[in-house]
């Protein structure tokens, strides 16, 4: 019966095609039952069922047709499901989870593990507990934990920021910038490394006076990473640092954030610079971005003004 059911709703009506060769059409559709262990009908044979349905009571082609339709609606139903739009897969990670009782508790244990002053092994193995909780819960602790006079205590309580990606972070690493061990402040920077948000630029801004090169520099890579707006004032600070390398990676950043403000610090910032080479390289990046030649600061100061409002940028 349900032979019949297909032979009247199935497939909708196609519009007629180019003539084909019987002989090439039945050859290729014996191919295909052979490949698929499809049964294919000849033409009398689908003309006989359809004659044995017409024959058929009108209560029995009444039932076919509602089973018949109930298959439609059902194909249209799964249909429908899988073209829904699929979850945004930023959207997702984005979602700030709420920890469990469990976390929380966690966390209060840690705290009395640094209130108490515990041997550097307890608070070690408070901290090892929080590991992946990566929740902002956890930074009320670790600013604790950066305050320990134990290096391995305050390497483990950065490890518990890595991974929170929230600008609630920055006080922490501002904090831990301030460490005495070079290595913890340009490990600490690590944890802003997908934190695009203006507030980071505290924490850049403080890490690009540091004594040591290392941390600087990866200040910049924190930068060149993030690649937004949101880094343009740290930027705007890293193209007059000392270091050429420095000022080097900080015009590469620079140049491909498409945001008028990225001109005024190369103008106001670079041209302006009493170091000849910022100077050089400020001009470089102001002439490669508008595609104008400068002879000074006051010629590019006057054609900004004249062209910022209908100025933009290359694709």
């Amino acid at each position: 019966m349900l032979s019949m059911c297909f032979l009247i709703c199935g497939c909708p009506r196609k519009q007629a095609g180019p003539a084909r060769d019987a002989a090439n059409t039945t050859n290729v559709a014996n191919a295909t039952a052979a490949a698929t262990g499809m049964v294919v009908k000849s033409d009398i044979e689908k003309n006989e069922e359809l004659n044995e349905l017409l024959d058929l009571p009108a209560s029995e082609r009444e039932e076919i047709q509602r089973m018949m339709g109930a298959m439609n609606a059902s194909n249209q139903v799964l249909q429908s499901t899988n073209e829904l739009e699929e979850p945004n897969q930023d959207e997702i990670l984005n979602t700030r989870f709420e920890p469990t009782q469990e976390a929380k508790d966690l966390v209060t244990a840690a705290t009395r593990a640094f209130l108490a002053d515990l041997p550097e092994a307890d608070k070690l193995a408070a901290l090892q507990k929080l590991a992946g909780l990566d929740h902002p819960i956890v930074l009320e602790v670790v600013e604790m934990a950066l305050s320990d006079k134990s290096p391995a205590v305050r390497e483990a309580a950065l490890d518990l920021i890595m991974n929170i990606n929230d600008p609630a972070v920055v006080p922490a690493v501002s904090k831990a910038l301030d460490d005495q061990d070079p290595d913890l402040r340009e490990y600490a920077l690590d944890a802003l490394m997908d934190v695009d948000d203006p507030k980071i630029n505290e924490a850049l801004t403080k890490a690009l006076d540091d004594t040591n090169a290392d941390v600087r520099d990866n200040a910049l890579n924190i930068m060149l990473y993030i690649g937004s707006p949101n880094v343009i004032d740290s930027l705007g600070k890293a193209i007059t640092d000392e270091d050429a390398d420095i000022r080097e990676k900080a015009i590469i950043a620079i140049e491909d954030i498409q945001d008028p403000r990225v001109i005024d610090v190369l103008l106001e910032k670079g041209l302006l610079s009493d170091d000849d080479t910022v100077r050089e390289d400020a001009m470089d990046s102001l002439q490669f971005i508008t595609d104008q030649e400068f002879e000074n600061y006051e010629q590019a100061q006057a054609w900004w003004q004249r062209n910022r409002a209908t100025f933009s940028f290359d694709e």
